[in-house]
């Protein structure tokens, strides 16, 4: 028996299957100094998903968008953008786009160390991204 599936089709079937993967995480998500920060676990160090509310960027670990890049054989944008219609679908609230560093970059989150960043990098720098968030804002 041959099966044909259109590219439609296909999108949607790709993006039920994220999404599922995404909310069966259950994420904690961390509310702090207008962004949103998708953790794992409570202490985790750094964050998989990290939504600004002021500006409606969505930043995503590259280590997320790489693995299920890997596992659909699909664009990184492409997954990027599904990535972000879960965000707006878990959040009600819009995306405005989700950057593609092409590097991996990491979503520190500072208060679960309880420490200061000292600095921050860049968004071009290749280590992890350092957030400046003051611990006693929690």
């Amino acid at each position: 028996m041959k099966l044909i599936i259109t590219e439609s089709q296909k999108d949607k079937i790709i993006q039920k299957l994220i999404f599922k993967h995404l909310d069966n995480q259950n994420y904690n998500q961390l509310d702090i100094n207008n962004k949103i920060y998708f953790v794992k676990n409570i202490g985790d160090k750094y964050a998989e998903i990290r939504f600004d509310k002021s500006d409606g960027w969505c930043y995503i670990r590259y280590d997320l968008v790489s693995f299920f890049s890997r596992m659909f054989s699909i664009e990184e944008s492409d997954i990027e953008e599904v990535i972000g219609r879960w965000v707006e679908h878990t959040l009600q609230m819009k995306v405005k786009d989700t950057p593609n560093f092409k590097v991996p970059v990491n979503f520190l989150v500072e208060h679960t160390l309880q420490m200061k960043v000292k600095d921050t990098f860049p968004l071009y720098f290749s280590g992890p991204l350092a957030l400046n968030i003051p611990y006693n804002n929690i």
